[in-house]
């Protein structure tokens, strides 16, 4: 049987199902819907339709023959969100169904209920659908879980525009972040409107974020990318920082000693150039076969990942968006692991940026931060090193060694 959440906030528990509104209900007997709601954390037995139309929205999955219908009601419902505004009606104050007519409800989510039928006996089922449901549940646990952010940790560079505009930008985003796990072609990240701006905040801004715990642990990827050539190539992983890996090859080959973070910016300068352009050092580039990736993940139209993402893909984008979706796809991974180790722990996911983990650590967990970070180097693709820094406010993370 078919259902839908009527209001997404945790203490509005009413559902539609069956052209009726149903308080306390049990979920047992019901199989489909159309997106996630934490309430439903223990039933695997429900479908998400969002996910098997990997995104798409109602307007874009509505079928032709119900268009004219759901665009009226439509219509209706943000009617009422505008009479909310302009009556001041403080609707996070109050569930939905508590302030439209039940006859809207019954009808809003009966097409609603409709269109979900739609998806879910018409699209194919992703492959990847156990990933996409783990990585909602994740990033909707961080939805539902407010940062402790002090604005006033930069007031000394209030000074500068570019500090006043963030300032005032604070002022008029949500104390939580809300991911979108469709955001991009290469599954990386993004964050909705109104979301704290976690993907973009300038460095120099990162004080004003503590931790509702202890201290913030943040687990990172060494040279990520570059791992994932190493692996899409089929070569080990080397055990150390990749980049004085790198350095010591040419060390023990030449005479002059050669700089790391030079040997850095020229690796991921190539690493993200043309396709046939030469590093100009020999005895690495050749772990490095780019044309050899090509020819093994893009059929001349698409590229597929080794997680089976597939994206359109001309030759001169194939592989740069097949690292960034493999990077992506891995450690997205990664964080389902750590996510599921600490879901009866104090610590909790604070914030997923680009390739690093930022926990929300607690002291009395402290014993089980060296498996955490044994969990996130251990990936599907081989043991990737991984450094773990400790602050008191994600502005002033210090390395653990």
């Amino acid at each position: 049987m078919l259902f839908q959440i009527i209001d997404q906030k945790q203490t509005c528990t009413n559902i539609y199902s069956n052209n009726k509104i149903i308080s306390d209900p049990d979920y047992k007997d019901l199989t489909g819907t159309w997106s996630y709601h934490s309430s439903l954390k223990e039933n695997n037995n429900i479908e998400y339709a969002s996910l098997i139309a990997a995104g798409r929205s109602l307007d874009e999955c509505c079928p032709d023959i119900l268009q004219d219908k759901w665009n009226k009601v439509k219509e209706k419902h943000f009617s009422f969100i505008r009479s909310f505004k302009e009556a001041r009606v403080q609707s996070n104050d109050h569930c939905f169904y508590d302030l439209v007519p039940e006859s809207f409800v019954i009808e809003y989510f009966g097409i609603k209920n409709q269109i979900t039928d739609h998806v879910l006996n018409n699209y194919n089922k992703p492959s990847n659908y156990d990933f996409l449901l783990d990585l909602t549940k994740l990033v909707t646990n961080m939805k539902n879980r407010n940062l402790s952010i002090d604005p006033d940790k930069i007031k000394d560079q209030m000074h500068h525009l570019k500090a006043r505009s963030f300032y005032n930008k604070l002022h008029n985003c949500r104390s939580h972040i809300d991911y979108n796990i469709f955001g991009s072609i290469t599954g990386r990240l993004t964050a909705r409107k109104h979301s704290f701006p976690i993907l973009t905040m300038d460095k120099n801004y990162r004080s004003i974020l503590e931790p509702n715990n202890d201290w913030f642990v943040e687990l990172d990827f060494n040279a990520a990318e570059l791992r994932c050539l190493l692996s899409l190539n089929g070569n080990t992983q080397p055990e150390e920082d990749l980049h004085e890996w790198h350095q010591k090859i040419l060390n023990n080959l030449y005479d002059h000693q050669h700089d790391r973070n030079e040997i850095k910016t020229k690796m991921f300068g190539w690493l993200y150039g043309p396709l046939d352009t030469s590093l100009g050092i020999p005895e690495v580039e050749k772990y490095y076969d780019k044309q050899k990736a090509i020819k093994k993940y893009w059929n001349g139209k698409e590229i597929t990942n080794p997680f089976g993402r597939k994206i359109i893909s001309d030759e001169f984008h194939s592989l740069n968006r097949l690292i960034q979706s493999t990077t992506t796809d891995l450690f997205l991974r990664q964080a389902i692991k750590i996510n599921k180790k600490l879901s009866e722990k104090k610590t909790c996911l604070a914030a997923l940026i680009h390739d690093s983990i930022l926990l929300d650590f607690s002291r009395e967990d402290k014993d089980i931060l060296k498996d955490l970070e044994e969990t996130f180097s251990n990936t599907a693709l081989g043991n990737f090193k991984a450094s773990v820094r400790v602050g008191t406010n994600f502005g002033d993370m210090r390395r653990l060694r």
